[in-house]
């Protein structure tokens, strides 16, 4: 599938449109409500289409108010799942927006089958905090953009994964920007995901070039 059209929603200050310039994208729409960034984004973005509070956003897209485009990016509020905060993960109205976010992708899927397209490819980003949550709001996560009849569950989800669902393939990895060219340790994890035909472990995680086989063998030595 050809990413041409992209959805951002949590749009700060539209980090994503920066990251990505170099692949031509066409951002058919943000979704930021804070004051600042709001009105930052009418000055770098004043033809692009701010469609405000992200709970409005499946309706917008089922009544063709705004494209269903191809990929949908977002980093719903981490609040809830930091450690630096009180870690009420779904009881949080700030972390039960990642089930919203799962209910965009799947209204965006609903148009696009219409229109007989692929599924949504998603771009999700949070604290690594969530993978481990209390309410189990990441297996709520998977579960939905996977298509799972039953809710994924465990004590701690691992640092990487891939989880091949009955709807969407998914993957997930934690990342630090420091590695980066960032100048601060800033642990993130990662979900890329796309349909059935789309394989996001080739975005996330490195392939060997070479058979380990290949890889000169050194003895090990120990000196006293």
């Amino acid at each position: 599938m050809m990413i041409k059209t992209i959805g951002s929603i949590c749009s700060g200050i539209e980090a994503a449109s920066v990251a990505w310039k170099d692949f031509s994208f066409d951002f058919k729409w943000l979704s930021e409500i804070a004051p600042f960034p709001s009105d930052f984004l009418k000055i770098k973005y004043p033809d692009l289409l701010n469609v405000g509070d992200m709970n409005a956003i499946p309706k917008k897209i089922l009544k063709h108010e705004i494209d269903a485009p191809d990929l949908i990016c977002g980093g719903t509020p981490c609040q809830a799942f930091s450690l630096a905060g009180f870690q009420n993960g779904l009881n949080d109205e700030r972390g039960n927006l990642t089930l919203k976010f799962c209910e965009i992708i799947n209204a965006n899927d609903e148009i696009r089958k219409r229109q007989g397209k692929e599924e949504t490819i998603v771009f999700w980003e949070n604290v690594e905090g969530v993978l481990k949550d209390k309410t189990n709001a990441f297996g709520c996560f998977l579960s939905l953009l996977a298509g799972c009849k039953k809710e994924l569950k465990m004590n701690k989800f691992p640092n990487a994964g891939l989880l091949r669902g009955p709807k969407r393939n998914i993957a997930w990895r934690i990342l630090d920007a420091k590695y980066f060219g960032i100048p601060q340790q800033r642990r993130r994890l990662y979900v890329v995901a796309g349909g059935k035909g789309f394989n996001p472990e080739n975005v996330l995680f490195e392939k060997h070039e070479k058979e380990f086989s290949e890889f000169k063998k050194y003895p090990l030595r120990f000196e006293m």
